[in-house]
């Protein structure tokens, strides 16, 4: 390969057999999502929840990139910044991810601005080409095992045409203005798939299109009604199938098999978006009866207090529980002393800044 691919603008055409294959796998995901929104909505630990599931993703995204950094490494980073562009890759995205999402959820749609914004905050102070962040690239780039261009697997369109390609998603995500789009009753789920496929496939930047285009996924699904809060993310399960998911992605640019394939895609992503909307119910239920079985044990408002904060900081220090409550230091301190000794929790040996890790919350956020 040793020219760039001219990309189909969207939308899609699919044939009835296809819609009919597909809508069976979108009837049972979105079944697997609904009860997942529903226990999210009634859950005594959704908010704490919600914000470890945002640092789970943030972790998972930067992972399919190569970064090592774990979900415990970025448990602790809440307590001592560490410096390191991975953990400030993956402080971007969680950053990034954030105001997305609360630009969404106000009712703003998502627009080129909003595409560009985010990008200048996944590249802050990070790895890679931050001299272009927020800009769409103005140069031939390529993806392939080398840095030479002969060797590319995939060479994107040519920049000149950044701006038709990016014009054109997201009208395809938002509708037109002006004129109604015909025959587009595609489901908000395959546009999602939709949506991701042809955003990694334009790579408008030069770096960082595989994070921004994971945080789309998230973006279109709060836009479209799929969630309603941000309790769906599909990066662990993309990073569990990195290879194959890189394969379909191929498949859909037409490498090696002479023309698009749109369906094998759509289908890799709904099967992704069942199990993983089953993980996220099951991580829930182990942090619920975690959390429920834990109050049992306790007595003290404030021993139940600081045990609620833990769902949310399960790698703390008496200062960060400090921040998240109205008690005092020496109040926390017995608290964390007495959930130690009952064994709900541990701390390191440190007699300054010592701090407590929730191990079996951990352990269940990690499946």
């Amino acid at each position: 390969m040793n020219k760039s691919n001219r990309l189909p603008f969207l939308p899609l055409e699919w044939t009835t057999e296809t819609e009919l294959a597909l809508y069976k796998k979108v009837v049972t995901a979105i079944s697997e999502m609904e009860k997942l929104k529903q226990k999210v909505r009634y859950s005594l630990v959704n908010e704490s929840f919600i914000q470890l599931l945002t640092l789970q993703e943030s972790v998972q995204s930067t992972r399919i990139e190569g970064t090592q950094v774990t979900f415990s490494e970025m448990l602790e980073d809440h307590v001592d910044q560490k410096e390191g562009f991975e953990r400030v890759e993956v402080r971007n995205y969680q950053a990034a991810l954030s105001y997305g999402m609360e630009v969404v959820t106000a009712g703003y749609p998502i627009t080129e601005k909003l595409i560009r914004q985010l990008h200048e905050m996944l590249m802050m102070n990070a790895r890679g080409s931050t001299s272009a962040s927020g800009h769409y690239r103005r140069i031939q780039n390529f993806i392939g095992p080398t840095t030479q261009m002969k060797d590319a697997s995939y060479i994107p369109p040519e920049p000149q045409l950044m701006p038709e390609y990016m014009t054109n998603l997201e009208r395809y995500m938002n509708g037109h203005a002006y004129v109604a789009e015909q025959n587009d009753d595609t489901h908000p789920l395959i546009k999602s798939a939709v949506v991701h496929a042809q955003f990694e496939s334009i790579h408008p930047f030069l770096d960082g299109n595989g994070r921004l285009g994971r945080i789309l996924i998230v973006l279109y699904m709060l836009q479209s009604s799929l969630i309603d809060s941000p309790i769906f993310f599909l990066s662990e399960e993309l990073e569990k199938d990195r290879f194959k998911y890189y394969a379909m992605l191929n498949r859909v640019r037409g490498i090696g098999i002479g023309k698009p394939d749109w369906e094998s895609w759509v289908v890799f992503f709904l099967d992704a978006s069942l199990r993983m909307a089953r993980q996220q119910f099951e991580k829930l239920d182990r942090a619920e009866t975690l959390y429920k079985n834990g109050l049992e044990q306790l007595d003290q408002p404030s021993h139940k207090e600081v045990w609620g904060v833990l769902f949310a900081e399960p790698i703390t220090t008496v200062l960060k529980v400090e921040e998240k409550t109205n008690l005092a230091a020496t109040t926390i301190r017995k608290a964390l002393s007495h959930l130690v000794q009952k064994q709900m929790v541990y701390a390191n040996d440190q007699k300054r800044n010592r701090r407590y890790y929730h191990y079996d919350l951990i352990r269940a956020m990690n499946g």
